[in-house]
């Protein structure tokens, strides 16, 4: 697996691990326990995933160690969704304080680690989705999201696309679904600095159906399996896919 001596470095980050809030800041979420606990919280699932990726590819995990409505770790500075309805209110050094603790040191392992690495990136960041939202039914067991103008990544794409194919034969998998691989976030930021032969950068997006059901475990380990099988897939030579193709 990529290690020392191979030639990509792997990273997971998973954003949105947990729904937990630091007791300094528990009373603006009094009464909003409900909102905590939805998918507006965080991503059930997904360090689940998150932990079974970085097990088998021996690859560091960046893990979010607070609810999304806090900070969100996976929305760029400035950015007007970074602080939720219930923390947008607070007085400027609140919001300071809040961005130096939980999300300036996950941005800043983030790209200390891009900067570090004499290889290639591969980027895997875990996410889930409702299987509803707002009435309408998400067709997709497994998305991938991705930048279709980077050919590293929609090969990188395609290729994973088909290893889950054969490790779980019967789900739906999509590509750009539920949204999109462009919007914003931390890989789409990153994007900017490092074109497609340094950095792929993909987000893993899991229906929170599968994770309520029995099968949960296996399916993460089987979906770990097909990232494996992806990665194992690049060899011993750089320049050869998928970082060999020009960059979009």
């Amino acid at each position: 697996m990529p290690g020392p001596e191979s030639p990509v470095s792997v990273l997971i980050t998973c954003e949105h691990a947990r729904n937990e809030v630091p007791p300094r800041w528990q009373p603006l979420f009094a009464g909003h326990e409900a909102l905590l606990d939805s998918h507006r919280g965080w991503d059930p699932g997904s360090l689940d995933l998150a932990r079974s990726l970085s097990t088998a590819l021996s690859a560091p995990l960046l893990a979010g160690r607070v609810t999304r409505l806090l900070i969100d770790l996976n929305r760029s500075a400035g950015h007007p969704a970074r602080f939720s309805e219930l923390t947008r209110q607070l007085a400027p050094a609140d919001r300071r304080r809040i961005e130096a603790e939980y999300w300036q040191p996950h941005w800043q392992a983030f790209g200390d680690f891009l900067a570090a690495s004499a290889a290639p990136v591969v980027h895997l960041a875990c996410h889930s989705f409702v299987p509803v939202l707002e009435g309408v039914e998400r067709r997709a067991d497994i998305g991938l999201l991705y930048d279709p103008r980077r050919p590293s990544e929609r090969a990188f794409a395609a290729e994973l696309r088909a290893a889950i194919g054969r490790c779980l034969p019967g789900l739906r998998v999509r590509m750009n679904q539920p949204y999109r691989g462009t919007a914003n976030g931390i890989g789409q930021q990153h994007r900017r600095r490092y074109d497609g032969r340094r950095l792929i950068t993909l987000e893993i997006e899991i229906n929170q159906a599968l994770v309520a059901a029995r099968a949960w475990s296996a399916r993460v380990e089987a979906l770990s399996g097909a990232v494996r099988e992806v990665l194992n897939k690049l060899g011993g030579d750089v320049r050869g896919w998928p970082f060999g193709t020009p960059s979009g």
